[in-house]
């Protein structure tokens, strides 16, 4: 069997549930399709042996994790890199896959074993380092990101000295989603505070996400110019807009509301902002003002001539209920925006119950994020509400 097989191997792998449909999942049928798939797996063409692997996993979900050393060595071949753009397509879709695409799916594939998942990944930036393959050290960084705003395990490990100018800011990027975890790479990103590359795809210059990496760790040296370089780009703009699961310039108060022990440095540029944001009825008043509330400051300007009121927030709810709240979370696992309410509800009563002790115990060690979030707040709440849990557990 030649190329012609791959769209229908293709297709299978990528759409399993409607391969199903069509035909009759007899034992003979998936002895046959296994056949054609072990012929594949062994023949000369490199882009059918990825292809078979990607379309066995619904008939063997290990056969990926066993195949990952011939995958990987085959998509980091850059002269095999312009084959699958030749050849992988599928029946729904007008243009093939790039040889990217292809990789992306297998880190999923991957993800049961999120050690040999992320060691992938891993491999793919620093083989793409070595060969000199931007689009393979974009896509590593791609797969991380995705990976690490799902699983806390999925830490990323390098920050790349790249002459590409995505690559470096995808990576800053990562490094400020890590936060203290990235404490390692500080002198690296200090070196990137004044690096004007951007990215063809995302907001803000590579010294900008240098800069957050560099708050996340607590490092002194991003708070020189951080206020004034974090509202600048609000300023005569209309509205701000962005794709919610993007690598993006993270909000003001994202950046300054943890940085309370900094406040006696920022607290006049702060102050200097809000005044300008005021006078021009600016994007970010409240933001200013929920950062200065953040670090137990006055929320008003000197001479404001009214109290401005504090945004409504919901009252806690009663033990029993916030008890019922969280045992629901850990039983059903999704998200549900009461939870964090429960949880400070829980912790203002003082004491807690064994079943919900049980529970928050088994939350804590789970691999994945409690956010509702796609983007950088993922991480972001996610350390907020394991910060609440091991308050939690910390009662008697």
């Amino acid at each position: 069997m030649g190329t012609a097989a791959l769209p229908f191997l293709v297709d299978l792998a990528l759409d399993p549930e409607r391969a199903a449909a069509d035909e009759d999942p007899t034992e003979s049928t998936n002895a046959e399709v296994r056949a054609v798939l072990d012929g594949l797996l062994h023949g000369d063409n490199p882009v059918l042996r990825v292809a078979a692997v990607i379309a066995a996993a619904p008939l063997d979900p290990r056969a990926p994790l066993r195949a990952h050393p011939m995958l990987l060595e085959i998509l980091a071949d850059p002269a095999l890199a312009p084959e699958f753009g030749k050849v992988w397509y599928t029946f729904d879709r007008e243009i093939p896959y790039e040889r990217n695409g292809v990789a992306a799916r297998v880190v999923e594939l991957l993800e049961p074993d999120m050690t040999v998942a992320t060691s992938f990944v891993t491999a793919l930036a620093e083989t793409g380092g070595r060969i000199g393959d931007a689009e393979l050290r974009r896509c590593a960084l791609d797969e991380a990101w995705r990976l690490l705003v799902a699983r806390p395990s999925a830490e990323a490990a390098v920050l790349p000295a790249d002459p590409d100018d995505d690559v470096r800011h995808q990576a800053a990027h990562l490094m400020a989603v890590l936060g203290h975890r990235a404490a390692p790479h500080a002198d690296r990103l200090a070196a990137l505070l004044d690096d004007p590359g951007e990215s063809k795809f995302f907001d803000g210059t590579i010294g900008d996400h240098a800069r957050w990496s560099l708050t996340r760790i607590g490092d002194p040296r991003a708070l020189p110019g951080l206020v004034e370089r974090l509202v600048a780009p609000y300023r005569d703009v209309q509205g701000y807009g962005f794709f919610p699961g993007e690598p993006r310039l993270p909000e003001v108060a994202d950046v300054l509301r943890p940085l309370r022990a900094h406040a006696g440095v920022l607290l006049p540029a702060v102050r200097e902002a809000l005044r300008d944001e005021v006078s021009r009825a600016g994007w970010l008043v409240e933001d200013l003002r929920k950062v200065l509330r953040a670090w137990g400051e006055n929320p008003l300007l000197p001479g404001e001539p009214a109290p401005y009121p504090r945004p409504w927030e919901p009252p806690l709810p009663e033990p029993a209920q916030a008890e019922a709240t969280v045992l629901a979370f850990a039983a059903g696992g999704q998200w549900h925006w009461t939870f964090p309410t429960a949880l400070d509800a829980l912790t203002q009563h003082g004491t807690l119950t064994p079943p919900v002790r049980e529970a928050l115990t088994a939350l804590r060690a789970a691999d994945r994020r409690f956010s509702e979030y796609g983007d950088y707040r993922a991480v972001l709440q996610d350390e907020e509400i394991r910060a609440r849990i091991d308050r939690l557990l910390a009662l008697p």
